[in-house]
């Protein structure tokens, strides 16, 4: 929504990550739940019912302050939002799960596990 063509689309987005974001807590954790899609809807910013479901600020977008969401809105549509870089699901990701796992298999069992620490 935040690169929609149409400014009025770009600042209710902006609208409901600053209300995502005010409803926050950050002593709970984040459950994600699958919003139920309207199929009859007429624009994809009606395919959810925002009222009714619990909605969390993007966490692509949580470093973003609130003049530089403003400036996003402001700006031409199809901007480029900078992302920071997150590992996930990436080749590196796997391969650190390998090594976990095989570093875990080296240690299973009593014999292997008093080796592993007296070494």
């Amino acid at each position: 929504m935040l690169s929609d063509s149409r400014p009025h689309i770009r600042e209710l987005a902006m609208r409901r990550i600053l209300n995502a974001k005010k409803g926050q807590s950050s002593e709970k954790i984040r459950v994600f739940k699958i919003p139920e899609l309207k199929f009859d809807a007429d624009d994809y910013t009606t395919l959810i019912g925002w009222q009714n479901n619990d909605i969390t600020p993007p966490p692509l977008l949580q470093h973003l302050e609130l003049g530089e969401l403003e400036n996003i809105i402001k700006e031409t549509p199809n901007k480029v939002i900078e992302i920071t870089s997150y590992p996930c699901h990436t080749q590196a990701v796997e391969r650190c799960v390998k090594l976990v796992r095989e570093a875990s298999l080296s240690v299973v069992g009593s014999k292997k596990r008093d080796g592993f620490i007296k070494d």
